[in-house]
């Protein structure tokens, strides 16, 4: 339960990213907050993958959230 709910604010997040992209406007400044310590150690770990201007660090982490998950069961 807990790490689908983490999955949806992920996603949640990279939604509102695309609408409204101040990060300190209501309410992306509640699922930025939540999702920013968790993506920025992987943004690091990519910063050497060739994507472009794309940041996949919010899939890979949905990635791994799921992983866990299926692991777990």
């Amino acid at each position: 339960m807990v790490l689908e709910l983490a999955s949806l604010v992920v996603a949640l997040d990279v939604l509102l990213a695309w609408v409204q992209e101040d990060p300190k406007r209501w309410p992306r400044r509640l699922t930025h907050a939540v999702t920013e310590p968790v993506l920025r150690p992987i943004r690091v770990i990519c910063r050497g993958l060739p994507t472009g201007d794309w940041d996949i660090s919010p899939l890979l982490l949905i990635v791994c959230l799921t992983t866990v998950k299926l692991v777990m069961q």
